[in-house]
């Protein structure tokens, strides 16, 4: 079970029963651990903590590469793929919606 210190109030995020620890770096589902990899983890990051906020694929490229011209910014729709597939319950069970010509956003649907 996940607590929060008042101390670390903002060490936990959670959107729904998505919970993440900051400090910890662990991602929970429904009480279960979540495992993700360190790309999948960061992208987690910049979208629960404007949970409803749709995110272009550039603005997730910004916050997961910086302004590195190496990675294209499409890396972004196969990491989207890897968090959803860890972090859905099925496939009612959307955490990540895709908004077509905008972009993606995480929320409590």
């Amino acid at each position: 079970m996940l607590k929060t210190s008042p101390s670390g109030a903002d060490e936990i995020v959670k959107v729904g029963d998505l919970a993440l620890n900051k400090v910890a770096f662990k991602v929970h589902r429904q009480r279960r651990e979540v495992h993700l990899g360190p790309t999948e983890y960061r992208l987690l990051v910049t979208l629960i903590e404007a949970p409803g906020r749709v995110f272009s694929r550039r603005e997730l490229h910004h916050a997961l590469w910086g302004d590195a011209s190496d990675v294209d910014e499409r890396t972004v729709d196969l990491h989207i793929a890897r968090l959803r597939k860890q972090i859905n319950l099925g496939k009612e069970d959307e955490m990540i919606r895709t908004v077509r010509g905008q972009g993606y956003v995480l929320g409590d649907f």
